[in-house]
């Protein structure tokens, strides 16, 4: 008898008790690497690192090649939000991401050392959804009694961005929202299906915190849940579930994790390389993916994409942390107001030399197929054109941040009107301080770029002594800049 009321109880226990997933061997970063021969990306796929003592957890994904989407005719797809049609994507590089969800622990000491102020309004549910002011990270309602383990919610898209920044600062790495398209080849863990257990929802109680029947008993939705129950009637401490193939936990259900990309509705002409789709402005969303415990099934899978705006706070939405690999990380540009200016160039390479070697700009991001398929279509370029894209920023000189972009079997005409002309009202006329003018002429000569005039004497007013020298030179781009040696005197 005694035997039996113990294989009932047994049979009784939440998905997530009977199958306890064992938690693997975290390695501190830097030894892992020097075991290695001392490059990060040369870790092996699922290794857990972890470069401060409360820093997340980071699992290493390896490169690939995967079918963003979902397939036109399959049981469960939603052509509103862009699924279909489908798309190939090779990720890259090896690269690191959460092995959980960013937990409420984490975000408060980010909280604690910055003192980022996070607005005390969010989106909870209480009888009906509403917003209040009373809910914010540190009590979002639900859970009732929130603590440590349970991932941070109540947080938006900006929150999430600055608490990257904190962490890059804090660790001399750079940490980052993941890319969708990485998002979703980390989630697939090399699986096709729906989910990376396979097609059911109902089986979702061993892998993840979805809205099932112990979420129905409490929370009277209006929409149909999971017929199975995994003992979480709202959100769950992170990591309590089966991991998918990659060692990931949480990867669909408990909180949705905001994306790097802006919303594009569809997965055609995005990068195909994995990175993130972005742009200026990027419209009205940003993407976040992998549903909730309170979300309704068919929106608890892999590629369903949700779209907010990067400041709405939901007491469901929370995100996970992505990490580049052997990529110390730059702070951000802070020689105080930008003139960002985009130059197009046939010659990447030229305006490169140009910038870099004679004016001593460094290289802050480069992206040689930059906005996929769909930047040479808005600047209408060939079929098959790509475009390649590098933003600059001063080193010693000063001056403005600097866009480059090329096309790539194509071109731009950068002026209508020839070089010789005199300006006109909207040309670029940019000025570049130097510290040694004729060191920067004596590249720019090397390099076949047109002066137009040679440096100069440059005189304070009512007959002053000399404060320096200019010339101007003409960039690969056709824009006219005014270089500058300023001295002591000046």
């Amino acid at each position: 008898m005694i035997h039996a009321l113990m294989l009932i109880a047994a049979l009784q226990l939440p998905a997530h008790a009977a199958q306890a997933p064992a938690k693997p061997k975290v390695l501190d970063t830097a030894a892992a690497v020097k075991a290695v021969g001392g490059k990060e990306a040369d870790l092996a796929a699922g290794t857990v690192i972890k470069d401060c003592a409360t820093c997340p957890e980071m699992v290493i994904v390896p490169p690939g090649n995967f079918i963003m989407g979902t397939a036109a005719n399959a049981k469960e797809v939603d052509p509103s939000r862009g699924e279909t049609p489908q798309a190939k994507i090779a990720i890259a590089r090896t690269f690191a991401l959460g092995r959980t969800e960013v937990t409420r622990g984490q975000y408060k000491q980010f909280v604690a050392e910055t003192g980022h102020q996070t607005k005390h309004q969010c989106r909870v549910w209480d009888k009906e959804f509403k917003e209040s002011d009373a809910a914010n990270w540190e009590q979002p309602m639900q859970p009732a009694e929130p603590k440590d383990e349970h991932p941070v919610a109540c947080v938006s898209w900006n929150d999430a961005v600055a608490f990257a920044a904190w962490l890059s600062q804090k660790t001399g790495h750079t940490y980052r929202l993941p890319s969708t398209a990485e998002w979703e080849y980390a989630a697939r863990a090399g699986t096709t299906t729906s989910r990376f257990w396979g097609e059911s929802p109902d089986d979702a109680c061993q892998y993840a915190n979805t809205f099932d029947i112990s979420s129905a008993e409490k929370y009277p939705f209006n929409w149909v849940h999971a017929q199975c129950k995994d003992g979480y009637a709202d959100v769950a401490p992170v990591g309590k579930f089966k991991p998918n193939a990659f060692g990931l936990y949480d990867m669909i259900g408990n909180v949705w994790e905001w994306q790097a990309d802006c919303y594009a509705g569809s997965s055609q002409g995005r990068p195909k390389d994995g990175t993130a789709w972005v742009w200026e402005g990027c419209g009205e969303f940003h993407e976040n993916r992998g549903g909730g415990w309170m979300t309704a099934p068919e929106r608890n899978r892999i590629a369903w994409p949700g779209r907010d705006d990067p400041d709405k706070r939901d007491n469901f939405f929370g995100f996970r942390i992505a990490r580049s690999l052997d990529a110390p990380y730059q702070p951000p540009y802070d020689g105080g107001t930008l003139r960002r200016v985009t130059f197009f160039t046939n010659d990447i390479a030229k305006a490169k030399a140009f910038w870099v070697d004679a004016l001593g700009y460094k290289v802050r991001m480069d992206t040689p197929n930059f906005g996929g398929d769909e930047t040479p279509k808005t600047l209408k370029l060939p079929p098959g054109a790509k475009v390649h894209f590098m933003i600059l920023e001063p080193g010693a000189t000063g001056g403005p941040l600097i866009g480059l972009m090329a096309p790539m079997g194509a071109s731009f005409t950068p002026l209508d009107h020839p070089i010789d002309q005199a300006p006109r009202a909207g040309d670029a006329m940019i000025v570049v301080k130097v510290k040694d003018i004729a060191k920067s002429f004596a590249v720019f000569k090397q390099n076949g770029v047109r002066v137009m005039n040679e440096p100069t004497r440059l005189t304070g007013t009512g007959g002053t002594p000399t404060v320096g020298y200019e010339g101007i030179v003409m960039s690969p781009d056709g824009s006219r800049i005014i270089v500058q040696q300023v001295d002591a005197n000046g």
